[in-house]
């Protein structure tokens, strides 16, 4: 009997082996997003009108008009915002949007306050978030313009989309 014994207690052991594996387990946590403002969502910048006969050369345009895209209520510790412009490009500019009325050689020309920074497809903006009101501004600058000069008479339109990133 004693033999027995011995024997189920090497199997017991054997059967009790444990191999120990390291497991990693990471995340991320993110704070809540800042509010688009009213105004921002569905936002119109209205041009107003344009005369072909003053764009005859390439690169000319209407006034520039000016607006901005405002976040409000960005939660504490949010530092910073990135904007991201997306749309269908121009055929005759990759750095414009394309109008989808009927005037024809005529895009939009997106760009920063003093015009410096042209915005195109997949261009984004970065502004720092004010710790004391929780926005951030975004300025920014439109105008209608023609790619290569001696645009058509007829409708301007065009869309551009935005999509807000937090830091």
């Amino acid at each position: 009997m004693k033999r027995t014994f011995m024997c189920m207690g090497l199997i017991m052991m054997a059967c009790s082996t444990v191999h120990a594996e390291e497991l990693n387990i990471s995340g991320r946590l993110l704070a809540r997003p800042c509010t688009v403002d009213t105004d921002t969502v569905n936002k119109t910048v209205l041009l107003g009108q344009g005369r072909a006969s003053e764009m005859q050369a390439a690169g000319e345009g209407t006034e520039w008009v000016d607006f901005d895209l405002l976040l409000t209520t960005c939660p504490a510790g949010t530092n910073g915002a990135t904007v991201t412009f997306s749309g269908t490009a121009d055929d005759d500019d990759a750095s414009a949007f394309k109008n989808t009325a009927d005037a024809k050689g005529i895009a939009l020309r997106l760009a920063s306050r003093d015009h410096a920074t042209t915005y195109q497809n997949n261009s984004t903006l970065t502004q720092t978030v004010d710790s004391s009101a929780h926005t951030a501004t975004f300025p920014l600058s439109a105008r209608m313009f023609t790619p290569k000069g001696q645009p058509g008479a007829g409708k301007f339109a065009a869309a551009v989309n935005v999509s807000f990133t937090y830091q």
